[in-house]
């Protein structure tokens, strides 16, 4: 697994408009799938993490965690919002659209 830092984009209205990374990416993209995993991490608020699954990618990037989610970005997720996560190096994007099965708890 990578857990990596990123970047946000804003639309002119203040939401969330896409995540960027750099260097993240495996060499295959396709068939990848997302999850939303919510923790408190000893603390009382909320935290989010983005996993992305990468079927055909290299380790370790075939398992990369975008960790503790501004809520911008969650609300946009949870509100069923597709939203691009582009990686800056090679220019490439995916859209992250959780739909209703892929949020759950993380310890």
């Amino acid at each position: 697994m990578l857990i990596a830092s990123y970047l946000l984009g804003y639309n002119d209205n203040g939401t969330v408009s896409h995540l960027g990374v750099d260097h993240v990416f495996p060499r295959r993209i396709d068939g990848a799938c997302f999850e939303l995993c919510e923790s408190s991490h000893e603390n009382p608020q909320l935290h989010h993490d983005l996993l992305i699954y990468f079927p055909y990618g290299e380790q370790p990037k075939e398992l990369i965690c975008l960790p503790d989610l501004p809520e911008g970005a969650v609300a946009a997720l949870l509100c069923d919002v597709a939203l691009p996560v582009v990686d800056f190096s090679c220019g490439r994007n995916i859209r992250v659209h959780l739909g209703t099965i892929h949020k759950r708890d993380c310890a």
